[in-house]
């Protein structure tokens, strides 16, 4: 039994005893997603709530847009639950698009702009879209793209330009919000009944391998996810932020709609290559912004961090470089993880420094529960030890779409999902912080001995010739694996050798065997479908390699 008035086919609804036990304890309410996004924004009316290099809108215009383009929706026939396929570049388009999609009932499916046939064929026939969002833009022709997937993918009805210049034969989202009068929208809107235990997007994963899997996230609970995001961060209607996250992704989204739940202003680019990064940095000067280290780093060596005016930033967030962040830019660095199957893990200005330089953080919710397992045993292993972080929570997904087979696979007996995130727990004045430790899978196999490649990389990372680094697995015919390391070197600093960058790790303390036997240099790490760092990519590729100097 759950308490969703209807369940879709091929969703994992929560059970009722779970959603009422976390009701009672404030977890999840009543409140819709569409509905709290509809009155926040209206409660911030003029207020700026979008800008950025290509425009700017205030929340009222937001509210507005949104309603007018979700009554342009409905009008064209799309129904309830229908599914709809984003393949739209960051813009101020897309947050206009998702609001309204919400406020008319519609499930966003969160691909990429960079998704293409194979992905866009795949996740369109699996969710059984009937429609498909595009942009137009130069780098690609997403018409004619466009036009092949509704062969493709049959259950698409509508292709809709949500940004650009769209052909008289189909339709765009500023001539459908054009065509709506906004009173009768607004009515029309206001007449909507949702349900907050309904979905409210397909997520995508952030797997390392294949095609991502579709994660059904629910209208309350996405909802209790952002306004904790925004609590935990601490957002006000003074933020300014930027984020050069995909804002269909669940970080990217989480992120950008906590900022204005609060009424906060979020900064929007197309670009986000470095020095597009740097150039919006100094013209906009926002009060928070996410940053990598490895941009981080280049941005030192080129003398760049003396050009921004950091005075009114109080925070810059990251997944591993608070301390690179507070020497090289003067700024409190916190870290974030998180998983678009659930938890979340946030550090604090507050927090002790060896904390926030070296853990995850805590979790976002005192409703998240958080294990760590032997992922051989499954049992649960005492603080201190490495093993597999498993979770359940009030935001925690119950199983990926219509997908059976493997969500029996994920699942431990007792409904904790398996993260396949290697983790630790440490105390700091009497609380927990977690420590990020690894994939499970991802080691190297050195003649039976294990190398974790995540403790490589962080201690490698503080070489002064290392942008960024990724180590994988190469064959090797006598020791079976043998350690390569994908480098992106630093600008001001050549980057090391095998034999230079073995004598600084041993310098650091450690063991011969775990240093990389191998270094390939390259500008970028390839991606995932989801746009994370491919390791599979990179094992294929010194693969290949080797393969050619045979």
């Amino acid at each position: 039994m759950t308490l969703t008035a209807f369940e879709m086919p091929g969703v994992n609804y929560p059970p009722a005893d779970v959603l009422n036990a976390y009701k009672e304890k404030g977890y999840l309410g009543d409140v819709p997603l569409a509905t709290a996004l509809r009155d926040a924004f209206a409660g911030y009316g003029d207020t700026l709530a979008l800008n950025g290099p290509d425009g700017q809108m205030s929340y009222a215009e937001l509210n507005e847009k949104s309603d007018r383009f979700a009554a342009a929706l409905l009008d064209l026939g799309l129904e309830p639950l229908d599914r709809v396929v984003f393949q739209v570049v960051n813009s101020v388009e897309v947050i206009v698009a998702l609001t309204a999609c919400w406020k008319a009932n519609l499930i966003p499916v969160c691909t990429l702009a960079a998704h293409r046939k194979a992905e866009i064929s795949y996740l369109g026939n699996h969710a059984e879209a009937k429609a498909h969002f595009i942009g137009v833009e130069e780098n690609f022709d997403f018409l004619a793209f466009a036009e092949e997937m509704r062969s493709e993918v049959s259950s698409i009805q509508h292709t809709i330009v949500i940004r650009g210049d769209a052909p008289e034969s189909l339709p765009s989202m500023a001539k459908l919000i054009d065509g709506q009068d906004s009173a009768a929208a607004a009515a029309r809107i206001d007449a909507m009944e949702y349900d907050p235990y309904q979905v409210a997007v397909f997520q995508l994963s952030g797997g390392t391998t294949s095609i991502p899997k579709i994660i059904p996230r629910f209208s309350n609970e996405y909802l209790y996810n952002i306004t904790s995001w925004a609590d935990k961060l601490e957002f006000t209607s003074s933020d300014s932020m930027h984020a050069p996250l995909q804002l269909v992704h669940n970080a990217g989204a989480l992120n950008a709609f906590a900022l204005l739940m609060r009424g906060g202003t979020l900064l929007v680019s197309t670009a986000n290559d470095p020095l597009s990064t740097i150039g919006l940095l100094q013209e906009f000067k926002p009060s928070v912004f996410f940053m990598l280290s490895a941009p981080l780093k280049r941005m030192s060596d080129m003398g760049i961090v003396d050009m921004l005016d950091l005075s009114g930033t109080r925070m810059v967030i990251s997944p591993n470089a608070a301390r690179q962040t507070e020497e090289v830019l003067g700024v409190t660095g916190i870290h974030i993880f998180g998983m678009t199957e659930g938890v979340c893990t946030f550090g604090r200005k507050s927090d002790p420094q060896e904390a926030r330089y070296t853990t995850i953080g805590t979790p976002l919710s005192p409703g998240d529960e958080m294990k760590i397992y032997d992922p051989e045993e499954d049992r649960e292993l005492p603080k201190g030890e490495v093993g597999e972080l498993v979770i359940k929570g009030p935001y925690t997904f119950h199983g990926y779409y219509n997908a059976e087979e493997r969500n029996a696979e994920v699942f431990t007996k007792d409904g904790y999902y398996r993260s396949g995130d290697l983790m630790s727990v440490h105390e700091f004045d009497g609380e927990d912080f977690w420590t990020f430790e690894g994939r499970l899978k991802d080691f190297v196999s050195r003649g039976g001995e294990k190398i974790n490649c995540e403790e490589v990389e962080m201690a490698a990372r503080q070489h002064p010739g290392i942008a960024d680094i990724a180590i994988v697995a190469m064959p090797d015919k006598e020791m079976d694996e043998k350690a390569c390391a994908f480098v992106i070197p630093a600008i001001a600093t050549e980057a090391p050798d095998v034999k230079a960058l073995m004598h600084f790790l041993v310098e650091k303390g450690m063991a011969k065997f775990k240093c990389p036997e191998r270094i390939e240099i390259i500008d970028e790490f390839p991606q995932t479908d989801s746009g994370k760092t491919s390791k599979p990519k990179m094992k294929q590729m010194i693969v290949d390699i080797l393969a050619k100097e045979e």
